[in-house]
């Protein structure tokens, strides 16, 4: 065994032992290769899809990919976040201008993920301005109604649960311009979205939101859109339902006297409708009972 080991020793070739590759030869290595072994980062892929997005030799379609994966990626919280940390918020807010109205819906689309209970990204998004760019989209006549629809999903993200969120809604006159989109759009999609934030809201600051939604005429509004709408869409009906039942259980006071009239003449035929496909039979009983005290 010992002249098998002596014979070893002196017949190996110490040019065929692998070498450690040096810091300098490290160092070398092509960046683009260590991409395509261990993958880009997060971080490196949302840059990349902002400034897609940004170039203006970058195809229609092309951007919209980026876009998408840019949402993508935004799900995640962490993510989200960055794009505060990577100064991202004010070119992504840029794009809102965008001429095409189909990125504009996928930069929405963007934000209101990435603000979907998410307070830093909330109050990064708030910050930078985000809340009265979405609410001015809203309240243009002149925007495209799915662009609209998206924003109400961003708007929704950006408010609930973050008071400086609501605080801001109020001075832009966010409950003047969603009571106004009540009564002028026919989108369905749209009134789900508003009436569902409206419940929400007052779930959230019932005394605030209650006073501000009193003074605007809301009960009223929502038997009108009942009467139009509430036969074609049960969701909504039921959503209109329970916005008023919300409201009530914060006092019977939230209504005009010539609402709560109104609501006790009709809740018959309401319950008559949709009886079956709105609120529980707790629920209508609840309401039935708010409305007479």
């Amino acid at each position: 065994m010992e002249k098998l080991l002596k014979w070893s020793t002196e017949n190996s070739d110490p040019s065929n032992v692998p070498q450690q590759p040096t810091t300098q030869e490290k160092s070398e290595l092509d960046p683009e290769v260590i991409d395509l072994i261990l993958g880009k980062s997060d971080a490196v892929q949302m840059r990349e899809a902002v400034e897609a997005v940004s170039n203006p030799e970058t195809n229609l379609d092309d951007k919209k990919i980026a876009l998408d994966n840019l949402e993508m990626l935004v799900e995640q919280i962490d993510n989200a976040n960055d794009i505060e940390n990577m100064n991202l918020w004010p070119q992504i807010l840029s794009f809102l201008s965008l001429p095409e109205a189909s990125l504009r819906t996928q930069v929405i689309w963007v934000c209101g993920t990435a603000v979907q209970n998410n307070p830093k990204a909330q109050k990064a998004f708030f910050e930078k301005g985000g809340l009265t760019l979405i609410l001015n989209i809203i309240k243009d006549a002149d925007e495209d109604m799915e662009v609209k629809s998206k924003a109400l999903y961003a708007l929704s993200g950006a408010i609930k649960h973050y008071p400086p969120g609501l605080a801001q809604f109020e001075k832009d006159e966010g409950y003047d311009v969603l009571l106004k989109l009540l009564e002028t759009s026919n989108d369905i999609q749209s009134l789900r979205k508003i009436i569902f934030l409206f419940n929400t809201l007052l779930m959230q600051d019932p005394d605030t939101v209650a006073m501000r939604i009193k003074e605007r005429g809301f009960a009223k509004k929502m038997i009108n859109i009942l009467d139009e709408y509430g036969e074609k869409d049960e969701d909504l009906a039921d959503k209109v339902l329970r916005t008023l039942l919300a409201e009530l259980r914060h006092s019977s006071h939230s209504f005009a006297e010539d609402e709560i009239n109104e609501l006790r003449k009709r809740l018959p035929e309401l319950k008559t409708k949709y009886g079956k496909c709105a609120l529980t039979p707790i629920e209508w009983e609840e309401l039935e009972k708010r409305i007479q005290s």
